[in-house]
């Protein structure tokens, strides 16, 4: 396989799973997503190097590349966004914890003491 062959075999590689890393995070599917970042870290050495044979600006992928880029970043803000979502459901279910136990602390009993009387 000639560099070009091979350096678009790996960008095609990578331009699937990055849609499919989409589709984990649109579904919460976060082995998935482990997965996939596992699959992709292990093109970085393959795809750097392939990419080595050309200069910056002779760059026959340059289309292709910003295309992966934009996906990338919105990759990037969905799981942002899932983040904050996250962090914002966890504060509120402590909070209702919270809530909860100062209800509780209200309305219970008192705790029954273990002396009657002093003897």
């Amino acid at each position: 396989m000639n560099p070009t062959e091979n350096a678009s075999s790996l960008l095609q590689q990578w331009l699937e799973m990055t849609r499919a890393e989409a589709e984990a995070i649109q579904s919460s599917a976060w082995q998935r997503i482990a997965e996939i970042q596992s699959r992709k870290a292990s093109l970085r050495q393959p795809l750097t190097e392939a990419f080595q044979h050309w200069n910056p600006g002779e760059l026959p992928f340059r289309a292709d590349l910003g295309r992966l880029i934009a996906l990338e970043s919105r990759n990037a803000q969905a799981l942002t966004d899932r983040l904050k979502k996250a962090r914002e459901q966890h504060l509120a279910l402590e909070r209702a914890s919270h809530n909860l136990r100062n209800v509780r602390r209200s309305y219970a009993p008192a705790p029954a003491t273990a002396w009657n009387t002093y003897s």
